[in-house]
């Protein structure tokens, strides 16, 4: 043998101990960092065969430059210059290295060869001599490729090593794939870990801000990303605003430019392109310009390897236009595989669960919102921006129990602005209004600190003064009230100024009046004044603490009732009468002239405005009567009053039709004798104190809609079902005085109302009346009369709609009679929406008072009860158009017959999956109707209210206990499972219930089982409270079962949070088999997993076939309930259907097609956790498993059966091997296919 025979097979025996310690290291516990592997890896070639360069280069999917990720040798340097690609048109691609990246074969090259052009110098340099190179693919459509450099004095690199090279390289590829399997798998860890911990962050609700910040925090510090940037958009801002940045690139990130929302140029940045598009995208940097660094921002690309933007959605969409994102969260990741299929549906989850926190706290701080707005309109004046009366009484109480304490004198003086209304006239009420403006920031410029300055409405104004020393200290401050209303206003070039009369009552902490009484002294004094305005000696009046008017210099002062009073009304009211007529026709005509109050009379038919003419000839003579007495006076006048709040007049209104009215009065009736002065004083000082009592009992009406709109919200956010909320709030409103009916419905199929919520006697007599075809049904079809109603139009249009009159609205013709016969003068349709300009219902009040709720107040408060239940309803979900309308009358009779015989139980068997045997049975409740038909539970159970469920659980425990009890005398000892609400996990009643039945029945505690039944609200966030219904429950002894797992959301967290012993897969989850065989399964047996896993039994619902009670079986489920089973049984026959009931045990080896895919999930389980031992996946890879003898069978077909045994083959090189991840994906979608073919059959 020559030297150079003997040369080259020693380097080959070095090559073979190279790639021996190679595979050896690659089969040892993997590096967290495969590039470290590699490096090693090359290290090992190179010393051991004496190469002068070893390297291992990276092509990417859809990229042809080459990275070489390691190098070693004493020319290293060789290959950080190696600009090289499998493209065949750069010059990269042309030589060695392109070939074997296209070729896939392995290849041996000397330096000298004509391929080697572009490199020869360079190489020549480094003293090489030869190359050999080879390629492999990964499994991500990636390449690795393998070089080594012999010296030129050295052995070169023959052909007789091509096929060790080329297995070298294809284990490196093995590894490369099986750990970026590991990372994937430990990333996707990390990842759920930190999807987790934002779900546990989000359901405690956290503010926006706090959202974002644990958004990215946990996606940083948990799941491992390099960097989490998140925006929002805010307002018209171009630029979205950045929330949170958190990882290790957040400086790097943080240098550069914020996104734009909106770009059209060529390139566009990610977070910008996934916010307009409203969809992720992902971007990836590339080695070299295969994908173009444009797609990558430049300050990144050596530091992150992608980036991917999700986009964050925190509103509903609106109609006609999808609501773009609010957001963009960022995640940039150093592994340039990180955001593969299951990665993004991950992240979509995350996404979406984020999406919903900001969308509830969106809600949440709509209503709070709501209610602030409500709070200021409630509290202030729309026109000044001062207090309103409801502040001024909170003020008012505090401030009197202050001075109380420091024994100090307050001043309340209300102010009324002296001929206001003809300015209103001369120059519009635009100016009277901008002068009331102005004289209001007068006062509270005036004022001294600690002071108060309320407008109570039309030109009145009431000024505190606390901190008083003695009533002397009040001329200084008359002084200065006085300066401010002598002072000129100039209006849009207009000089102008007014008067006013002021009545001031003082508050002495010895007497301690309330503040009501307060505000009538000074109410009485400044009437008092201003009756006298053309005979007065001063403007303003004192009340003492004690309440007695400072007289001083008024010689015609009287008081307004008595026997002196009495005398001087008598001496001139004969006189008076005449003169009356015209006095009602002036003072009509002057509201004919006011626009608002003449909107009013415009509704009004014939018949009532002459009722109203009458009225006020009545009223006038009662004013007139010498006997009228305070209390009947008051009395009179707060009807009045709130007869009018009910109507829709304004306040304002209110004081400048009595200002016309004291006008008209004083210059008809003013005599020139000193009694009829005095008589005058007396008739107008009534008509003040009437004033104050009607706008004092307008008020109060005002309180009581907002205490009603307080009942209505704590209603809106505490039920937990559609029907639960309409009903409660027709309850609620039907108890306010300007409500005498109330309903709730929607269309049927034909366009009819149907009215699911109805309350007071008015609607019920309605119902009654078109029941028995002597009304005529509303409808909101646009082409028909009946369809022209406020429910219809507010139904069309998802706005509120109204009929100030039932006797003078023209499209009211139909109801006209009806409605009035029952007390029903005017109505107003709400429509109520979940989404926008969606109606899911419409609610409508009826009143016994014209108007139909226009007024500024009403129309406030019904379009904030519009808000709040817009906001229940999107929370709870309301059906959809088109499910089953449940009419009011049937409703009421269902829930009637709860408590009834009409309640009958029947009993569905458990079977117990392993050996067979019934092991329980499960009370259902039926309801059978008047016309004989039995109801299932999804019929009359949303039907009931809290109390009727409570009746329902009563009873059905009571029947179920009874059924056990007459079974086990005839031999038969089984458990029984009765439903219970959700509502009973927190109620302890429930817990008191099961505890008197037991009691009473002798039952054993531990053969009951409550199964909680799903619910889409209440729970779902709420950790067991102290003494809760849940723990009485639990006291007892009895078990609880969490019914219909998967339903819902709110089912999973209460699984974690509460200590059920059972857990029921819903079977609707079941019965998607058929659509979706592979997913159905996956997911019941995960879902089994997690019961076993927190040591809960799990029963399988909705077995209708026997196919399902084999595939339930084979994937672990302890129980089985179903129609393939046992069907529902009445309790008498209960007993027969036992006796006769044969077991048959379940079995692990499938015998159908959906049995073996099954077999094939747990199969597929168990081979997934074998350790990474080759013989470990042997032994497990046998064609004869329990799957594969059901494809022996002639059944599923040659074709089914040759894909197992290839998948098997393949799986001989362990779970992660591509190849038989190819081979089984095949065989699934094969074996789907032929269950699918089954179902049909």
């Amino acid at each position: 043998m020559d030297s150079q025979q003997q040369a080259d097979g020693e380097l080959r025996e070095r090559f073979y101990r190279s790639v021996a310690e190679t595979l050896a290291l690659l089969h040892a516990p993997p590096d967290p960092d495969r590039r470290r592997t590699l490096a090693t890896i090359a290290g090992i070639l190179a010393s051991t065969m004496d190469l002068p360069l070893v390297w291992i280069g990276r092509r990417e999917s859809a990229c042809h430059d080459v990275e070489v990720v390691a190098a070693a040798g004493t020319a290293a340097a060789y290959a950080s210059a190696l600009k090289l690609s499998a493209d065949e048109s750069v010059p990269g691609g042309r030589g060695p290295v392109g070939r074997v990246l296209r070729d896939e074969r392995a290849r041996a090259t000397p330096v000298g060869a004509p391929e080697f052009g572009p490199w020869r110098e360079a190489a020549r340099r480094h003293g090489f001599g030869s190359c050999i190179a080879a390629a492999s693919r990964t499994r991500d459509d990636g390449q690795l490729v393998l070089a080594a450099y012999s010296r030129d004095d050295g052995p070169s690199l023959s052909d007789g090593l091509l096929d060790w090279a080329q297995r070298l390289v294809d284990e490196l590829s093995r590894y490369w794939d099986h750990h970026g399997l590991l990372e994937r798998s430990a990333r996707m860890s990390r990842y759920r870990d930190a999807q987790r911990a934002i779900q546990r962050a989000l359901l405690e609700q956290p503010d926006p801000a706090a959202v974002y910040r644990t958004l990215a925090e946990a996606l940083a510090d948990i799941a491992g990303a390099a960097a989490v940037d998140v925006f929002a958009a805010e307002d018209d801002e171009p630029m979205l605003r950045r929330m949170a940045l958190v990882g290790p690139l957040a400086d790097v990130v943080r240098s550069l430019p914020l996104p734009p929302r909106h770009d059209d140029g060529a390139v566009v940045l990610a977070p910008t392109q996934a916010f307009m598009q409203g969809v992720p995208v992902v971007r990836r940097r590339s080695a070299g310009p295969c994908q173009g660094n444009t797609a990558f921002r430049h300050e990144l690309l050596e530091h992150a390897a992608t980036v991917g933007c999700w986009p964050l959605f925190a509103s509903t969409d609106a109609i006609g236009a999808t609501q773009g994102p609010t957001g963009v969260f960022v995640v940039i990741t150093v592994e340039p595989d990180a955001f593969d299929d299951e990665m993004c549906r991950l992240l979509d989850e995350i996404a979406d669960a984020t999406g919903l926190a900001l969308r509830q706290h969106a809600q949440r701080h709509a209503l709070l919102r709501e209610q602030e707005r409500q709070t200021y309109l409630a509290l202030h004046d729309d026109l000044t921006g001062l207090p309103n009366r409801r502040a001024l009484d909170r003020h008012l109480e505090i401030m009197l129990e202050r001075a109380r304490r420091r024994r100090r004198m307050v001043a309340v003086g209300l102010l009324d602005l002296d001929d206001l209304k003809p300015i209103n006239d001369r120059h519009g009420h635009a100016v009277g209004d901008r002068l009331l403006a102005e004289m209001a920031e007068r006062f509270r410029l005036m004022l001294r600190p600690g002071d108060y300055v309320a407008r109570l409405g039309g030109d009145e104004f009431v000024l505190v003064f606390e901190d008083l020393d003695a009533a002397q200290d009040i001329d200084g401050l008359l002084e200065r009230i006085g300066e401010v209303l002598r002072f000129p206003m100039n209006i849009d070039g207009t000089v102008m100024s007014v008067g006013a009369s002021l009545g001031i009552a003082l508050y002495s902490s010895e007497l301690r009046s309330t503040g009501e009484q307060l505000l009538r002294r000074a109410d009485q004094a400044m009437y008092l004044v201003k009756s006298r305005k053309r005979h007065r000696s001063r403007w303003w009046s004192l009340v003492s603490p004690e309440g007695v008017v400072d007289e001083t210099d008024e010689p015609d002062a009287a008081t307004p009732y008595g026997e002196h009073a009495a005398v001087l009304l008598d001496g001139c009211s004969k006189a008076w009468e005449p003169r009356l007529p015209g006095i009602v026709e002036s003072f009509h005509a002057a509201l004919r002239a006011h626009d608002g109050v003449a909107r009013l009379l415009d509704v009004l038919p014939a018949e009532d405005l002459k009722a109203f003419e009458q009225h006020q000839m009545q009223h006038l003579r009662a004013l007139l009567q010498g006997d009228l007495d305070l209390a009947g006076h008051r009395a009179r006048a707060t009807r009045t009053g709130l007869f009018h709040a009910a109507c829709g007049l304004e306040e304002v209104w209110l004081l400048e039709a009595i200002e016309q009215l004291r006008d008209i009065l004083a210059a008809v009736l003013a005599g020139t004798g000193q009694n009829d002065r005095r008589a005058l004083a007396i008739l107008l000082q009534r008509l003040g104190m009437e004033r104050q009592w009607q706008l004092e009992s307008m008020r109060e009406l005002q309180r009581r809609r907002v205490a009603l709109l307080a009942r209505v919200n704590a209603l809106a956010w505490s039920v937990e079902g559609y029907l639960e909320l309409i009903q409660g709030v027709a309850d609620i409103l039907v108890s306010h005085k300007e409500i005498v009916a109330c309903s709730a419905g929607r269309p049927d199929a034909m366009g009819q109302l149907t009215y699911e919520a109805v309350a007071g006697v008015a609607f019920a007599e309605y119902l009654h009346a078109l029941v028995s075809g002597k009304a005529v049904p509303i409808r909101v079809d646009a082409d028909q009369p009946t369809g022209q109603g406020p429910s219809g139009r507010a139904w069309r249009t998802a706005r509120i709609q109204r009929c100030a009159h039932y006797g003078s609205d023209p499209a009211m013709a139909s109801w006209r009679d009806i409605a009035l016969s029952l007390g029903v003068v005017s109505s107003v349709a709400i429509p109520l929406c979940a989404s926008p300009l969606q109606p899911a219902v419409v609610l409508t009040v009826y009143s016994p008072y014209a108007g139909g709720f226009h007024s500024e107040d009403q129309r406030a408060f019904l379009e904030q009860i519009k808000t709040v239940l817009d906001l229940a309803l999107a929370r709870l979900a309301p059906p959809r158009q088109g499910t089953e309308l449940l009419p009011f009358f049937v409703r009421e009779r269902w829930r009637a017959m709860v408590a009834t015989d009409a309640l009958q139980m029947h009993y569905q068997p458990l079977v117990r999956l392993a050996d067979g045997r019934v092991a329980e049975i499960e009370a259902l409740a039926r309801l059978r109707d008047e016309d004989g038909e039995l109801l299932a539970p999804a019929r009359f159970l949303p039907a009931l209210g809290a109390d009727e469920l409570l009746a329902l659980f009563r009873q059905g425990l009571g029947q179920a206990v009874a059924c056990r009890e007459a079974l086990l005398r005839a031999g038969h000892a089984l458990d029984v499972s009765v439903n219970a609400p959700a509502a009973s996990l927190q109620d302890p009643r429930y817990a008191e219930v099961a505890a008197a039945v037991i009691a009473r029945s002798g039952c054993v505690a531990q053969a009951l089982l409550f199964e909680i039944l799903e619910s889409p609200i209440g729970t779902e966030h709420a950790a067991m409270p102290h003494g809760s219904g849940m723990q009485s429950l639990k006291a007892l002894g009895v078990r609880l079962v969490e019914d219909d797992l998967g339903a819902g959301y709110s089912s999973l967290i209460r699984l974690r949070q509460w200590p059920f012993d059972r857990i029921k897969i819903d079977q609707a989850i079941v019965g998607q088999v058929r659509q979706d065989p592979l997913g159905t399964l996956r997911f019941i047996r995960q879902l089994i997993r997690i019961g076993h896993d927190l040591r809960l039994e799990v029963v399988v619902e909705g077995l209708e076939s026997p196919e399902l009670i084999e595939a339930a079986t084979i994937l672990g489920a302890d129980f089985g309930q179903g129609y393939a089973l046992a069907r529902p049984i009445p309790a008498g026959a209960l007993s027969t259907w036992l006796a006769g009931y044969r077991p048959v045990p379940g079995s692990m080896r499938p015998q159908t097609g959906l049995g073996a895919l099954a077999g094939e999930l747990r199969w597929e389980e168990q081979f997934v956790a074998l350790p990474p031992d080759p013989a470990c996946w042997a032994r497990l890879a046998q064609i004869s498993c329990d799957p594969g003898e059901y494809l022996q069978r002639p059944e599923p077909g040659d074709v089914l059966d040759a894909s197992h045994q290839a998948m098997h083959r393949a799986a001989l090189a362990g779970p992660a091997d591509p190849v038989y991840r190819r081979e089984r994906e095949a065989f699934l979608a094969l074996l789907v296919g032929h269950v699918l073919d089954n179902f049909q059959q």
